[in-house]
């Protein structure tokens, strides 16, 4: 058997598929893929299949599509295949932040794969997580051994559904913005909306979750996960670009 410092592109492109596949599909729930350098998807991981609801290739390109969403899978497939160009003219690792026409958003980490004997780019291999955003609250706390109650308490649901400005105007507040920070982003996003209204929203808001201030709204609202919650209104489904900052320590 030839040392992989010998092997061709193709050669070698094929052993990375059949070792991924020991990898990944040895009671691994990875969700993994590999793309050879025509930006064709050939191998999907168990976990990609079972937990994205895929039972082939051809599922992930929308073949077997509803006509109605037809559209949808072009687009997707068209901004993949951009991506997938820069990381191949790049030759570097990038992030992407994937946002589908259901509830799911997820994390996707795509690196090149190059031929170690050749240099030259073969494919490229994609991780996929569910997307999470951390309660640095509760992770301060953890660190330093504190004993909080900012989950463990329980509630019933709520008796007023929330309307789509009330749940925009809850999840940024519960993210720390200001009520003028609340009403720049979202004016921005095309939801105007003054530091006023802001403050009267908030006013509802305590309202609806039975509390008498903004401090208790902040507790109750995380502890019933709703900084977990972002609202659809936010979101477009598609595939972005992430370059996010480093968080900084400073002494």
């Amino acid at each position: 058997m030839k040392g992989y410092q010998s092997l061709t592109d193709e050669e070698f492109f094929d052993l990375y598929c059949k070792r991924a596949d020991v990898v990944f599909n040895n009671g691994e729930n990875q969700m993994v893929f590999i793309k050879n350098k025509e930006h064709r998807i050939v191998y999907l991981s168990f976990g990609y299949m079972h937990n994205l609801n895929i039972a082939s290739i051809e599922d992930t390109y929308g073949e077997n599509a509803p006509a109605e969403l037809e559209e949808y899978y072009e687009d997707q497939n068209n901004t993949a295949i951009v991506q997938d160009n820069e990381i191949q003219s790049t030759l570097q690792a990038k992030n992407f932040l994937f946002i589908d026409e259901y509830q799911h958003i997820n994390h996707i980490h795509k690196r090149p794969i190059i031929n170690p004997a050749t240099s030259n780019y073969v494919g490229l291999i994609g991780y996929i997580s569910h997307f999470a955003l951390p309660n640095i609250l509760r992770l301060i706390y953890n660190i330093n051994g504190i004993d909080n109650n900012i989950t463990s308490e329980t509630y019933e649901p709520l008796s007023h559904e929330l309307t789509e400005r009330q749940q925009m105007v809850l999840f940024l507040y519960l993210n720390r913005y200001s009520n003028a920070e609340i009403s720049d982003i979202m004016t921005t996003i095309d939801h105007k909306l003054s530091k006023s209204r802001v403050n009267d929203y908030l006013e509802n808001l305590k309202y609806i979750f039975n509390v008498k201030s903004k401090v208790e709204l902040i507790e109750k609202a995380i502890q019933m996960k709703y900084h977990l919650i972002i609202p659809r209104a936010f979101l477009k489904p598609g595939s972005y670009h992430i370059n996010d900052e480093l968080i900084v320590v400073r002494n």
